[in-house]
C-alpha cells in the first residue's frame, strides 16, 4: 500500500482550486442554467458541515440555499426569454442571502459562549423586521419602486457594513470566510462603479454575478479546512451582546409604527415592544442571577478541588512531621512490586525513645520526631521515598540501591552524630535499622523489614540487622506461642513450681519463690521461652495475675501452718498498670493470705523504671514487701538502694557461682560487702544460685540469713513442698 505523502493536496485546497475553475469557465461560456449544478453541490457541502458542526454553519447553510432559490428563479425566468427584472425584486431576493451570511459570519468570528446563537438571530429578525418595514411593505402596499429602492439602499448599506466587520475580525483566523465576504462586498462595489443601472449585471454573464458567485467557492473551501471544527476560544456571556438583544427586541416591533404611524399599528407595536422589553428584562435578570450563582459554584469547585488536594496530601503524608506515611509507603511499595527492578526496604527505630516521652513529655518527643525527619531528608536524593510509619519508626524505600547497608549505616551516624536539642534539653539517641530486599512480586517486604528491625532490637539497639528467612522462622514459633499462651489462660496447662528459700545454718525452709511453667502438649515449655513472648503481646498482664492468683491460694495453708512467705516475681508492664495494687489487695483477700506474708521481687531496673509511680507505695503500705531480684546486674548504686521501697535484696547468682572450692579472697570479699551492705540498710539478703555445698559452707559462714538454689532444692510442685515440710517438722529444734 502506496504511503501517503504529507504534502499531498487536502480537500479544502482540491475545492478551491477546482471552484475557481468552474466559476470562470461558466462565465466565459455565458452559461445560465448550469450555474446551478455547482451551487447546488456547494449547497449539499454546506447543508453536510452545518449538520456535523456548530450553529453558524447553519446559517451560513441557510444563506447558501436561499441565494440557491433566487438564483435558480431568475435564471429560469430568464431562460423563458422574460425581459430582465427590476432591481427592486431582485434586490429583495438576495438581501437575505446577505443577512444570513453576515449573521453566520458574526456567529463563526466570535469568541464561543453562551447565547451567542440567539444574538446571532436576534440580529437575523431585527433586519428582517426592518426590510419588512421600510422594503416589502411599501413596495406591497404602493405602486412604483422609489421609496423602496431608497430603504433597499440603506438595507444593502448596513448589511456591507455588518459583513465588513466580519471580514476584518476574521481576516487572520478564518481567512477563507474573509473572503467570501470580501466577494459580497466586491460584487456590490463592482456594481456601484458600473452605475447601478438595471439588473442584468446581477444576473448569469456579468461581471458582478461572478464576483458574487466566489462566494460560494470559498464558503465550500471554508467548510472542508480542517478549521470548521475548531472553536474559538470560550468565553463568557457578553453585557454588549444582551444589551443589543434587549435593544432589538424592543426596538423591533416599532420599526412598523415608525413606516406606518397610524394607531391601528402604532398601539399593538407598543405593546409588543413593551412585552418583549419586559421580557428581556426578565432575562437579562435571570442571566445576572445566573452569573452570580456560577460565580459561587466556580469558587465553591474551586474550594472543593483546594479541599480535595490537600485531603489527599494528608491522606499520604504525616501530620506530624510533613513527610510520607505508612499509606503512601505502601502505595510506593505496591508500584515497586509491580515493576521489574529490584528495591531495598530499611525501616528506623530511635534506641530509648520510650524512656524520652516518659521523662519530658509527648511534647518533647514529638519535636524529637520532626528533628530526626529532618535528618532523614538529608538522604531523600538517594531514596524514592522517606516516611514515618508511626511512632518512632521510619523507612527509606530505596529503588535498585548499589550499597543498601551503608546508605542504613550512614542514616544511623546521623542520627547518633549530635544530640537532639529541645529547648535547654541535650537529647542524644541511636537507631537502629532493619533491612529487607524486594524483588518484583515479593509483598512481604516490609513485614521481612520489621522482622529484622525487631531483631536489631532484641540484639541492643545501635545496629542493623538484615531479613533472613529464620527470622521468619522465628516469627511464626512467636506466634504460635501466642495462640497457645491464649488458650492455656482458658485451661489448666498454665500451673505452678516452687523453689524452697532455706536459712544456710540450719536448713530449714522460710519462703518459696513460685515460678509459672507451662505444658503445651507433652512438652514443658521453660519461662525463658513464653515469657519474653508474653510480654511482646501484652499477655503478661493476664500470666501474672494468674501466676499470683495461684501461689497465693497454695501459699495460704503454707503460712498458715508453717509460718512460710511466699515471692512472686513481678514485670515493669504489671507495675505501670493502675489497677495492679488493687488486684493484688484483691486476691490477697480471696486466697486468705495475709500482706505481709507476699513478697514482690522486681529486678533493679524495673524497680527504678517504677519509683515514680504509687504503686509500690501502695503495695508496701498494705503490709505488701518488695525485694530487689538479681541485685548486682543492674544500677548497685548505693544512692539508689538508700531511697528505693525495699525490704530485701537478692543477690544475683552470677556473684555465688564465682565461689570454687577454695573460694578467691577477692570473690569472698565482694560476696561480704554486699551481705554488709545489705544490713546496713536493714534488708533481708538472699543469695540465689547456692548449687555447691561449699558455696552453701561459705554463705553459712559469712552470715547470710537465707539462700537458694539446686543444692537445696530445685523448683518442684506444691506437692513437694508439703513433703519437705512435713519431714522438717518431723526433725527436733536445735
Amino acid at each position: 500500500m502506496p504511503l501517503r505523502s504529507p504534502h499531498r493536496p487536502q480537500a479544502w485546497q482540491y475545492a478551491l482550486a477546482c471552484g475557481l475553475v468552474v466559476a470562470f469557465t461558466l462565465h466565459l461560456l455565458g452559461a445560465g442554467v448550469a450555474w446551478l449544478i455547482p451551487q447546488t453541490a456547494g449547497a449539499v457541502i454546506l447543508w453536510r458541515t452545518a449538520l456535523r458542526h456548530r450553529c453558524g454553519w447553519w446559517l451560513i447553510a441557510a444563506g447558501g440555499t436561499t441565494g440557491l432559490l433566487a438564483n435558480a428563479w431568475w435564471t429560469v425566468r430568464a431562460g423563458t426569454g422574460a425581459p430582465p427584472p427590476h432591481t427592486t425584486p431582485m434586490g429583495l431576493s438576495l438581501a437575505l442571502p446577505y443577512a444570513l451570511h453576515a449573521a453566520g459570519a458574526f456567529q463563526l468570528t466570535r469568541r464561543k459562549r453562551p447565547g451567542s446563537a440567539a444574538e446571532s438571530g436576534a440580529l437575523v429578525l431585527c433586519v428582517a423586521m426592518l426590510a419588512w418595514s421600510f422594503v416589502v411593505l411599501p413596495y406591497l402596499g404602493a405602486p412604483g419602486y422609489r421609496q423602496v429602492d431608497q430603504a433597499l439602499a440603506a438595507l444593502y448599506g448596513f448589511l456591507d457594513l455588518a459583513i465588513l466587520a466580519t471580514v476584518l475580525v476574521s481576516a487572520t483566523r478564518r481567512p477563507l470566510f474573509a473572503a467570501g465576504g470580501a466577494a459580497l462586498l466586491a460584487a456590490h462595489l463592482i456594481y456601484a462603479a458600473a452605475g447601478s443601472e438595471g439588473s442584468a449585471p446581477l444576473l448569469a454573464g456579468g461581471t458582478p454575478y461572478l464576483v458574487a458567485q466566489l462566494w460560494w467557492v470559498f464558503a465550500v473551501a471554508a467548510a472542508l479546512h480542517p478549521s470548521a471544527v475548531q472553536r474559538p476560544a470560550d468565553g463568557p456571556a457578553g453585557r454588549a451582546g444582551l444589551i443589543g438583544m434587549y435593544a432589538a427586541a424592543a426596538a423591533g416591533p416599532l420599526l412598523p409604527a415608525v413606516a406606518n404611524p397610524s394607531a391601528v399599528v402604532v398601539v399593538p407595536a407598543a405593546l409588543t415592544a413593551g412585552l418583549c422589553g419586559l421580557l428581556m428584562l426578565r432575562v437579562g435578570l435571570s442571566n445576572r442571577l445566573a452569573e452570580q450563582r456560577s460565580r459561587q459554584i466556580g469558587a465553591a469547585l474551586h474550594e472543593q478541588r483546594l479541599l480535595q488536594r490537600r485531603l489527599a496530601y494528608r491522606a499520604g503524608h504525616d501530620g506530624l512531621t510533613g513527610i510520607a506515611n505508612r499509606d503512601l509507603l505502601l502505595e510506593h511499595l505496591g508500584r515497586a512490586r509491580a515493576g521489574d527492578r529490584r528495591y531495598t526496604l530499611i525501616l528506623f527505630g530511635l534506641d530509648g525513645f520510650k524512656e524520652v516521652n516518659d521523662s519530658y513529655g509527648h511534647a518533647v518527643g514529638d519535636d524529637v520526631l520532626r528533628q530526626v525527619a529532618g535528618r532523614l531528608l538529608l538522604f531523600a536524593p538517594e531514596a524514592d521515598l522517606v516516611a514515618r510509619l508511626g511512632g518512632d519508626e521510619f523507612g527509606l524505600l530505596v529503588i535498585e540501591a548499589p550499597d543498601a547497608g551503608d546508605l542504613a549505616e550512614r542514616v544511623a551516624a546521623a542520627i547518633a552524630a549530635a544530640p537532639f536539642v529541645v529547648g535547654e534539653r541535650r537529647i542524644h539517641l541511636t537507631g537502629r535499622a532493619g533491612i529487607a530486599d524486594g524483588v518484583p512480586g515479593n509483598d512481604a517486604v516490609l513485614g521481612d523489614a520489621d522482622l529484622a528491625l525487631r531483631a536489631a532490637k532484641q540484639a541492643g539497639g545501635a545496629r542493623l540487622a538484615w531479613f533472613d528467612e529464620s527470622l521468619r522462622a522465628e516469627q511464626g514459633e512467636r506466634a504460635r506461642i501466642d495462640a497457645g499462651l491464649r488458650r492455656a489462660l482458658l485451661d489448666d496447662s498454665l500451673f505452678m513450681h516452687y523453689q524452697p528459700v532455706v536459712d544456710p545454718a540450719t536448713g530449714r525452709i522460710h519462703a518459696v519463690e513460685a515460678l509459672m511453667r507451662w505444658r503445651r502438649g507433652e512438652q514443658i515449655v521453660p519461662p525463658g521461652v513464653f515469657i519474653p513472648v508474653a510480654e511482646q503481646t501484652g499477655l503478661i498482664g493476664a500470666l501474672g495475675t494468674r501466676a499470683l492468683r495461684l501461689a497465693c491460694a497454695r501459699a495460704a495453708g503454707w503460712h498458715r501452718e508453717h509460718g512460710l512467705y511466699l515471692t512472686v516475681n513481678v514485670s515493669t508492664h504489671q507495675l505501670r498498670d493502675p489497677g495492679f495494687a488493687d488486684g493484688v489487695r484483691e486476691i490477697l483477700a480471696d486466697s486468705g493470705l495475709p500482706p505481709t506474708a507476699l513478697v514482690l521481687e522486681i529486678t533493679e531496673s524495673v524497680l527504678i523504671d517504677a519509683a515514680d509511680t504509687p504503686v509500690l507505695g501502695t503495695l508496701r503500705a498494705h503490709g505488701v514487701r518488695i525485694a530487689i531480684d538479681d541485685f548486682g546486674t543492674g544500677y548497685s548504686s548505693l544512692a539508689y538502694l538508700h531511697t528505693l521501697p525495699v525490704d530485701i535484696l537478692k543477690i544475683d547468682q552470677s556473684f555465688i557461682r564465682r565461689h570454687e572450692d577454695p573460694p578467691r579472697p577477692q570473690d569472698v570479699s565482694l560476696t561480704r560487702a554486699i551481705l554488709e551492705l545489705a544490713r546496713s540498710q536493714d534488708l533481708i539478703a538472699v543469695a540465689e544460685g547456692v548449687e555447691t555445698a561449699g558455696q552453701a559452707r561459705l554463705l553459712r559462714d559469712l552470715r547470710c540469713p537465707l539462700v537458694q538454689g539446686y543444692h537445696f532444692g530445685r523448683p518442684c510442685a506444691s506437692e513437694t513442698i508439703d513433703t519437705l515440710l512435713v519431714e522438717a517438722a518431723r526433725i527436733p529444734a536445735a
